[in-house]
């Protein structure tokens, strides 16, 4: 089993520089999301903080070069994006998706152009 230090600087060297970039703006991203919510009582608000909690966690395991992160972020893309085409035409509150699917798209292209170097 490998060390925290050992896997910090595993997502780092390991993967193609775009990669721990992306793995740095999900996790600003997160912690600015859960910042802004703080003070919002627990609820649909919330939801987009569940979101960026699985793209982080997706996302740092594909740093790590793993197939299930890829594969789990592509999943977890799809099913944002569904979840949006689904509820666009009905009055669902905004934080039912995530906001930024559009760069999750973006992203997902990223990975799956460098998915035959994961493990």
């Amino acid at each position: 089993m490998r060390s925290v230090r050992e896997f910090i600087i595993d997502i780092v060297k390991k993967p193609p520089l775009s990669f721990p970039l992306i793995g740095l703006f999900h996790v600003a991203l997160l912690l600015w999301t859960v910042w802004d919510d703080r003070k919002e009582p627990f609820d649909i608000v919330w939801l987009e903080v569940i979101w960026l909690v699985g793209y982080t966690f997706f996302w740092i395991a594909a740093c790590d070069l793993r197939k299930w992160g890829a594969m789990g972020y592509f999943l977890l893309t799809l099913l944002n994006i569904s979840v949006y085409m689904a509820t666009r035409n009905h009055k669902i509150p905004q934080g039912y998706f995530s906001n930024m699917f559009l760069l999750d798209g973006l992203f997902s292209v990223f990975l799956l152009f460098s998915y035959k170097k994961l493990r």
